[in-house]
């Protein structure tokens, strides 16, 4: 049974041993306005950040420039999320109350949440997250207008 996948269109900036590093393709628009750009599309961009560039594991010979389409697990994002922010908060948390339990006061509360950050900084760190990987090449379709 295959695994369904997320799908985002891509264009490699750099290659590298081990993986492409590709920055996202943001669509063109809902082509309303015939490519002339909305309000809401112009607004959105004066708070766009510089892209990102995401190291992606890749098995087919691309070059700088190419577009391609990579794909990630459905629901790894989500995991990802969670390991990101649910789990040291809970971690966190965790060892705050378990303190406070144990020895009642400030103190020990703060002693037990820096040693669940602590014990999510470890975790997190011999934990492997679910790498995108190159589907295929993005097939362009040029229009002849004649």
């Amino acid at each position: 049974m295959s695994q369904t996948m997320l799908e985002q269109t891509v264009e490699v900036i750099k290659t590298a041993s081990d993986g492409i590093w590709v920055q996202a393709v943001e669509p063109s628009g809902c082509g309303t306005c015939a490519g002339q750009g909305c309000s809401s599309r112009r607004i959105a961009e004066l708070f766009q950040r510089k892209p990102r560039l995401f190291r992606v594991d890749c098995d087919l010979a691309l070059a700088p420039g190419d577009r391609a389409v990579v794909g990630i697990a459905n629901g790894s994002v989500l995991n990802a999320a969670l390991r990101a922010y649910g789990q040291p908060l809970a971690l966190i948390l965790a060892g705050a109350l378990l303190s406070q339990a144990i020895t009642p006061g400030d103190g020990s509360a703060l002693l037990g949440a820096l040693m669940g950050a602590a014990a999510s900084w470890v975790w997190a760190r011999n934990s492997q997250a679910a790498r995108p990987v190159v589907l295929r090449r993005e097939e362009m379709i040029h229009l002849m207008k004649g």
